[in-house]
């Protein structure tokens, strides 16, 4: 990877920066820490406001401390009204490195990475991963999270011209810690390998969207499966039945904080079992649709990543939202076996 832009990430524990004096010294873009669950840094309102009086990018992270994807919801909420009044430029990033998290199974502490990442989304901002080697291969499932969000990744090699041996796909990358133009204490560096302002400005992830957030799914709801498969208990690893296909369902039991939280009786859809959070929505949130014909379920309307492919005659999840991508094909939001993304307007029928 080429450098890019340089950058520093800073929270409490950094006092007294003098941001004047470190634009001009060539770093371009600050992270700054909101906090974690919900207490705020200390520093996080000064050096908002700092860092943007001075002209530089400005993006955020969210310590983890959630236990659970509600708890996971509720500290982006936090966050979330924290940075509601400034326009970030960079992504709103989630930190898991606390041990008491990673003493989680890799499937809960995935599942509450992306509900947090998901409520950041549904808020119109740009989310990403903050996490080292370590972390992204024994601790999360990481190709579900990364399919979808940035990464950052915390690797030390305390040179900036020495790059990290690893390369999980990531745009950002923390090399170590330095004293820069004249601060007291080290503060951590960065490398950023995309154009952060430029990407989030073309995608409007710059802000609210004035939508709220559809309430919890209770016991007795109709709900939408997306498709895939299910399982015979709520903290099982493998499995059972054939894989099955999107539409109408009941929730019948919950067990929040566990692997797979609902228990679904199906319609269409054929369900009856244990399901992943990340395959079901609110009734009111979409509706199922039918492929016309094989479908790219792609990253984002300005990527060309394919999450996963949607058979042709297969069923699934479109949602109200229309986008138009890099190329003019119009597109739209639609969900598939867990994965979230878009496809060609033209190939399904409801």
């Amino acid at each position: 990877m080429n450098i890019s832009t340089r950058g520093i990430d800073i929270s409490y524990a950094n006092k007294n920066l003098d941001f004047e004096r470190i634009r001009s010294g060539g770093i371009t873009f600050a992270i700054i820490r909101t906090g974690y669950r919900q207490k705020t840094d200390e520093m996080f309102e000064s050096h908002m406001k700092n860092a943007i009086k001075a002209g530089l990018n400005v993006g955020v992270y969210c310590y983890c401390l959630a236990k659970t994807p509600a708890e996971a919801r509720k500290e982006a909420e936090y966050a979330l009204s924290l940075i509601k009044p400034y326009k970030l430029t960079y992504p709103v990033f989630y930190d898991i490195e606390d041990p008491t998290v990673l003493s989680l199974s890799r499937t809960k502490l995935t599942n509450i990475a992306l509900a947090f990442l998901e409520r950041v989304e549904q808020e119109n901002y740009r989310g990403g991963l903050y996490a080292n080697p370590s972390i992204l291969e024994n601790n999360l499932t990481s190709d579900k999270i990364l399919s979808r969000y940035d990464l950052w990744l915390a690797h030390w090699t305390n040179d900036p011209a020495i790059p990290s041996k690893y390369n999980f796909g990531q745009k950002m990358w923390q090399w170590g810690a330095d004293y820069i133009y004249g601060a007291r204490e080290k503060i951590d560096c960065d490398i950023c390998y995309v154009d952060y302002p430029a990407i989030i400005a073309a995608d409007n992830q710059n802000g609210p969207n004035g939508s709220e957030p559809e309430p919890e799914p209770s016991i007795g709801d109709m709900v939408l499966f997306s498709g895939g498969r299910h399982y015979a208990a709520s903290e099982s690893n493998t499995p059972v039945g054939k894989v099955r296909t999107a539409g109408t369902a009941q929730v019948t039991n919950i067990a929040p904080g566990t692997a797979h939280p609902f228990h679904l009786i199906g319609d269409s859809s054929n369900v009856y079992g244990w399901i992943n959070e990340n395959s079901l929505f609110r009734s009111t949130a979409g509706a199922v649709a039918k492929a016309t014909a094989t479908l790219n379920l792609r990253e984002s309307p300005q990527s060309d990543n394919v999450l996963t492919v949607i058979p042709n005659r297969d069923t699934f999840i479109i949602f109200k939202e229309f986008k138009v991508s890099k190329d003019g094909v119009p597109l739209r939001k639609a969900a598939y076996n867990g994965y979230i993304g878009y496809v060609n307007a033209d190939y399904f029928s409801l």
